[in-house]
């Protein structure tokens, strides 16, 4: 298996991870919070940004709302929940995209994307050299291998990162890691415990909150995660991980 491998999502796994309204849930608020802070600091907003591995759009709708310029592009065919569908590139290949329009892009986003390579390395590597305008990737990973679980399985992943793992993976590639942190802190020992008592078994079906009081919880629980990934030290163990990465000035 190489890093050309199909690893978009089948139909069930996208009817299984992206049920319609899952941007309400909190991971997706939060997640969105803690990405949104990062793009603050270390993206312009005469950036233009691709994300690969779009899934449905939730992330590239919500950073288009604040002002970002971002097309999603992805491999598989979602065809319900879609967000932002002027501007995703649905059955796309991403290093088939014509080289005119690659030119364009000065920013990569892969949103937990790199989990499903088996070798991203190589697969970044591509990227740089199909996109020679891209100077930055930001990129979110599951975090810590103690932590694997039925999910990872089923979803396809090849491994969870910690930051060494993280940044020798942006090294191989010829990027420089310029910021790694944790995230979701709180969910480090929920999943430690969820372990020890149910054998590394995970629910691998998402539900969406109902619009109405469900909903506003779901808010309630997303700002707390964007509040403890703003206030506790990017060092301490979290479930996910976040990069900012530049390219090297010598290319690779």
């Amino acid at each position: 298996m190489t890093a050309m491998a199909r690893t978009e999502f089948d139909r069930d796994q996208y009817a299984e991870a992206y049920p319609p309204g899952i941007e309400r849930s909190w991971w997706s608020r939060a997640r969105n919070a803690v990405i949104t802070a990062v793009f603050r600091k270390h993206v312009p907003r005469t950036a233009r940004i691709l994300e690969v591995g779009c899934g449905t759009g939730i992330v590239t709708a919500h950073l288009r709302a604040l002002g970002w310029e971002v097309t999603g592009v992805d491999l598989g065919h979602p065809v319900r929940g879609l967000h932002a569908e002027g501007h995703l590139l649905l059955g796309t290949d991403v290093f088939a995209i014509p080289a005119q329009q690659r030119s364009t892009y000065t920013v990569i986003a892969l949103f937990d994307v790199l989990e499903h390579l088996e070798d991203p390395s190589g697969f970044l590597r591509r990227l740089l050299d199909h996109y020679p305008k891209a100077g930055t990737v930001i990129a979110t990973v599951p975090a810590r291998q103690e932590l694997w679980t039925s999910f990872d399985e089923h979803y396809g992943h090849h491994r969870r990162y910690d930051p060494a793992t993280l940044r020798s993976t942006l090294d191989a590639a010829g990027l420089r890691p310029v910021h790694v942190r944790y995230f979701f802190h709180a969910l480090y020992p929920a999943i430690i415990l969820n372990n020890l008592v149910r054998g590394r078994k995970r629910n691998i079906h998402f539900t969406a909150p109902a619009p109405g009081a469900a909903s506003v919880l779901n808010a309630i629980v997303a700002r707390a995660f964007a509040w403890e990934a703003a206030l506790l030290p990017g060092a301490l163990p979290g479930s996910s991980l976040l990069a900012v990465a530049t390219r090297n000035a010598s290319g690779h």
